[in-house]
This record gives structure tokens, C-alpha cells and sequence, in this order.
């Protein structure tokens, strides 16, 4: 992990300065930009320096954990990423239990019927899901749902998911978490239906691989149920490739789903990516780039660590 994040590191750091436009100017404006203020700011930033002692200083205040100021308003990076990260967090997991509660049991009944009328209805769906994307979706979830029959909000957060959670639990009032939940729920099918597509495929293929195994068959000649056989002896071995799928897609949704949120209004990661690319702010972006990286190299961990908890045959020494 540590050279891979260094890699990445270098990578982010070069890309970022061949951006074109001058981060001090864009501070000042160009109107108000005079050479001596322009040459002053530089030097207070830094950015007189060669890219390789401003790589260093860049890498050393990451060890210390602080990832720099923002250019346009003068926060601290790692605060505006605290302040948004919550939001992507709650729209990641929502948007990641829909897409499983809906493609695992799609999945499996698609594999367990094979050709029957389930299985198609599958397919053509996990088709549906894989060509429809997502600028499109949203918008066309807006219109139906929030314009046309003004069942739920068409943008915002709303109150946290987690704060509806606990007014509901001291005081009782469901009224908080009801307003979370209908701001949630626009997004998270949007960011939710291709990987929903994606994993029904995969849940299929892999059981229909599962189920032809030999052990498979000897369960079902000593006379167990199908039922049984399915979920406690062939779901369990078909979903180590989901994991590894899921595990990776969760790190990019993580990361910030930039078209999503930006559809929605979200306050997440991904508008403040967008917004500090539009404004050249450099160290912001950098930060956000290096968050994402750290936790796809996390994610990939996580689906490394449930291997073994999934197949006992798995061990790490």
C-alpha cells in the first residue's frame, strides 16, 4: 500500500501543476493582479520553488496529516473533506444496499431458473441498468418522481440519515429520519442501478458455476431441500467474486460519485471535486484525488480480508 499511495502521490502532484492557469492569479483576480502581489503570494506559497522541493513540502505535510489550504476560501483542506465525506458516506452505503438487495436475489432466482421467464426479466433489467447512465437516469428520475408527481424532493441532502436515526430513537418522531429517506432515495437508485446491473449479472454466472460442482449434487442425492443447498452451500462459494466486485465498486463510489452528486445537489466529495477543478484550486484537489486513492487501496484490502471470512479454505499466514 505505502508505495502504491506514494505512486499516486507523484502522479497527482505532476498532473495537477499542468493544469493551465495561475493558481495566485485566480486568488487575486485577474482585474486586482499586480506583478508585485503576484510575486509575493508565490513566495508565501511556495510556488517560487522547484516542483521537487514543492513535492517534498506537499509530502511531508501529508505524513503530518495536514493536506494544505484552499486557494479560493482558505480552509483547510482536510476540513472541507471532513465537512463532505459525511454525505458521500450515507449516499455509498444507501445507494450499495439497494444495488444488493435488489441484484443478489435477482441473481440467484436467475441462475436456480435458468431460461425461465425470471431469468430473462433479469437479463433484460441487468441490461437495462448497464445502458442507462447515470446523467440520464437522474434527470429522468427527477422529472417522474419529483416534477410530475411530486412524490419526493428533486435535489439537497436534507437532514442526515443518522440524525433522523437518533430524533427518532430519543423522541419518538418519525419526522426527521422520514425527511432523510425521501432525499436519499432520488440518488441512491441513480448511483445504485448500474452496479445493481452489474452484480445480477455476476451473481448469475457465478451461481450457475457453483451449482454444477460435484459437491453441489452429493447434497442434493443425500436428500437436502433446494432451498438449502442454494443458500447454505453454493450462495455462500458464488459470492466471493461478487465481493471482489462490490468491495472495488464501493471504493469508487466512495470516492465520490461526481455525476450523481452533481444531479442532486449532493454536498459530497464529488462536487467539491468539481468545484475546486473549476476554480483551479490546486491543494483541494490534490486532497480530494488523494482521499479517493487511500480508500480504493483500503477497499481492496477489505475484499482481501473477506476472502477468508467467505471460503474457510482461504487462509492468511
Amino acid at each position: 500500500m505505502i508505495p502504491l499511495l506514494l505512486g499516486v502521490s507523484v502522479v497527482i502532484f505532476a498532473l495537477i501543476r499542468l493544469i493551465p492557469g495561475d493558481p495566485v492569479v485566480i486568488m487575486i483576480g485577474a482585474e486586482n493582479a499586480s506583478v508585485e502581489e503576484v510575486a509575493r503570494l508565490r513566495r508565501v506559497l511556495g510556488l517560487d520553488q522547484g516542483l521537487h522541493v514543492q513535492y517534498l513540502r506537499f509530502l511531508g505535510r501529508i505524513l503530518r496529516g495536514d493536506l494544505g489550504r484552499s486557494l479560493a476560501s482558505d480552509e483547510p483542506v482536510a476540513l472541507l473533506i471532513r465537512e463532505r465525506l459525511p454525505a458521500t458516506i450515507e449516499l455509498t452505503l444507501a445507494a450499495t444496499t439497494i444495488a444488493l438487495a435488489i441484484a443478489i436475489p435477482a441473481g440467484v432466482l436467475a441462475a436456480v431458473r435458468r431460461y425461465s421467464a425470471v431469468d430473462t426479466a433479469s437479463t433484460v433489467g441487468a441490461l437495462l441498468g448497464v445502458s442507462m447512465p447515470n446523467f440520464w437516469l437522474g434527470v429522468m428520475l427527477i422529472f417522474l418522481f419529483a416534477l410530475r408527481l411530486g412524490w419526493l424532493p428533486a435535489s439537497g441532502r436534507g437532514e442526515p440519515v443518522l440524525a433522523g436515526v437518533g430524533s427518532l430513537l430519543v423522541t419518538g418522531n418519525p419526522a426527521g429520519l422520514a425527511t432523510a429517506a425521501t432525499h436519499l432515495i432520488l440518488p441512491a437508485v441513480t448511483l445504485g442501478s448500474a452496479l445493481a446491473a452489474v452484480v445480477t449479472r455476476l451473481m448469475r454466472s457465478s451461481m450457475l458455476e457453483v451449482i454444477g460442482q460435484d459437491y453441489i449434487r452429493t447434497a442434493r442425492a443425500k436428500g437436502l431441500r433446494g432451498g438449502r443447498v442454494v443458500l447454505r452451500h453454493a450462495l455462500r462459494n458464488a459470492l466471493i467474486p461478487v465481493v471482489t466486485v462490490v468491495g472495488l465498486e464501493f471504493g469508487a463510489l466512495l470516492g465520490g460519485a461526481v455525476i450523481t452528486e452533481t444531479i442532486f445537489a449532493w454536498p459530497g466529495i464529488g462536487r467539491l471535486a468539481i468545484r475546486s477543478i473549476v476554480q483551479r484550486d490546486f491543494p483541494v484537489v490534490q486532497g480530494v484525488v488523494l482521499m479517493i486513492a487511500v480508500v480504493r487501496v483500503l477497499a481492496n484490502l477489505c475484499v482481501d480480508v473477506a476472502y477468508a471470512a467467505i471460503d474457510p479454505r482461504i487462509r492468511y499466514a
